[in-house]
């Protein structure tokens, strides 16, 4: 049988044609005789000889056994081996319009999706009415704040007033005194010296009595208890008292000091609070930062088992939460999730095409810039799926892209040469056996498994078990009996060649 090629990566078209088996669907009632009927016949024996030959040159072929099923004839292609996904459409650059408002608060007013703004416009705002009365709450506590400020700082001046008090008026009086008293004791000890030695030579000589010798003796003694006494308090006054009294009144002026710092330290953090208070009502509502496009920042939420919520009037929001996004549409691209089975396949470089949904008809060239190594977050609703994020870039994106709209990817990972392929419709698999169904002798069709290579959406590589033209049918179902059916399938097993994508 001759060898036939096909365009690159594409299956021929098909021409189906009547078999003489016996066929399980109803057979079509009897026509009634005509006249023109044998030049009718004639005519469809010349139809289907012409069709005949067209399948032989395009490498489809036609059982002529029942019931009617299209045959292909495996032939030698080019086989591009695509990683299909779908994704959606974002910008590689965007200005952010991110909640910087602590805690969770609610949207009061935020603009439609898709609106046109200026720089400057009003973007959204949140529910600020809590923070405003904390505001309120803390000028309260910063007059209050104030207050004792200015009260410690009256009670560290008092203190330092009386510190200078002492060592520069009280100190220096009492040790004047001090030292008044001492003269005074020195000059009265002198004195009484001075006439207890009179008295002394005049009681001698008989001039006096001995009871004024007596008299200014004791007069003596107590003039030294009184200079003993004077040095004393003076020792006392420099060695203890004043020590004492500086420490007592340093002290003091510390503790107001440090008092007065604490009351100012935390008139400071109430100060700060209050800015901090101030900003955030300011930041409750939120501007433009440049011209654009607003798009709200949906994403993921949309999926199944999403726990965040809608970026719309009502929502409550969270603290560096992304609201809002002004993409650069210059600057698309695809945000695509491909399956954990396929997701080894593809790496940054790999070129791609893209049909937008809302572009129908339209194919798109762009090409892989990354793949994450990590999967995506679980969802709940599906926990055995995991899907891997990658952007692929568009190449000449047209300006009527938009930010959120959908998109089907194929990426080209690889490209083989003069490989033996069929049309993924052509196989079947059950009960772990992959096979199909090749035509032999006699128009009969027979059951054969195969091993199977890489695929793309149409075709797929026959690595073992089938040669290059031979025929297999195009609709293995229907040429398998109900017990072929029953053995083959489960109500579990699927019977069609998708899951090697």
């Amino acid at each position: 049988m001759a060898t036939a090629t096909t365009p690159k990566g594409q299956a021929p078209a098909i021409i189906p044609l009547l078999t003489g088996e016996p066929s399980d669907a109803p057979a079509p009632a009897a026509p009634r005789r005509r006249p023109w009927r044998k030049a009718a016949a004639t005519a469809l024996a010349l139809v289907a000889a012409g069709g005949a030959a067209l399948a032989e040159r395009s490498g489809i072929l036609h059982a002529k056994a029942a019931p009617v099923t299209p045959l292909y004839r495996a032939v030698r292609t080019q086989l591009p081996i695509t990683i299909d996904a779908r994704g959606s459409l974002e910008s590689g650059k965007n200005r952010e319009v991110i909640n910087r408002v602590e805690g969770q608060n609610t949207i009061l007013f935020i603009v439609p999706d898709g609106t046109l703004v200026k720089k400057g416009d009003l973007l959204c705002e949140l529910d600020s009415s809590a923070i405003r009365d904390k505001l309120i709450a803390e000028r309260i506590t910063i007059q209050q704040a104030a207050a004792e400020v200015d009260a410690a700082v009256k009670t560290r001046e008092v203190a330092e007033f009386a510190l200078r008090e002492y060592e520069g008026g009280t100190y220096p009086q009492a040790r004047q005194n001090a030292e008044i008293a001492l003269k005074t004791a020195e000059t009265n000890l002198t004195q009484a010296a001075g006439r207890f030695e009179w008295s002394s030579r005049m009681h001698a000589q008989g001039f006096i009595a001995r009871s004024q010798t007596i008299a200014d003796r004791d007069s003596k003694a107590n003039c030294e208890i009184t200079l003993d006494r004077t040095k004393g308090q003076i020792h006392v006054l420099e060695d203890y008292t004043r020590r004492k009294k500086v420490i007592e009144l340093t002290a003091a002026v510390q503790k107001a000091r440090s008092d007065e710092l604490s009351k100012q330290a935390k008139l400071a953090l109430e100060e700060t609070k209050r800015k901090k208070y101030e900003t955030l009502v300011e930041r409750c509502k939120m501007t433009a930062p440049i011209d654009g496009l607003v798009v709200h920042a949906n994403d993921g939420m949309m999926r199944p088992g999403a726990t965040q919520e809608i970026i719309q009037d009502g929502t409550t929001v969270r603290e560096n939460q992304t609201l809002l996004r002004i993409p650069d549409v210059s600057q698309m691209r695809v945000n695509a999730k491909l399956d954990e089975s396929v997701v080894s396949r593809a790496a940054p470089g790999q070129k791609a095409r893209l049909r937008i949904d809302a572009l129908p008809g339209v194919v798109l060239q762009g090409r892989v810039t990354t793949v994450q190594s990590m999967s995506d977050p679980v969802n709940r609703d599906f926990p055995e799926a995991r899907f891997y994020t990658a952007m692929i870039a568009i190449d000449g994106a047209p300006t009527s892209l938009r930010p959120g709209m959908t998109a089907k990817v194929e990426i080209l990972a690889s490209e083989a040469d003069g490989v033996l392929a069929v049309p993924m419709k052509a196989v079947l698999q059950a009960r772990g056996e992959t096979f199909v169904y090749v035509g032999g002798a006699g128009g009969a069709m027979l059951r054969r498994g195969v091993r199977l290579g890489g695929c793309n959406d149409e075709l797929i590589e026959i690595v073992e078990g089938l040669g290059e033209g031979e025929v297999v049918s195009l609709n293995p179902m229907a040429v398998m009996t109900e017990d072929e059916k029953r053995q083959a399938f489960s109500a579990l097993d699927a019977p069609a060649a998708d899951d090697w994508r």
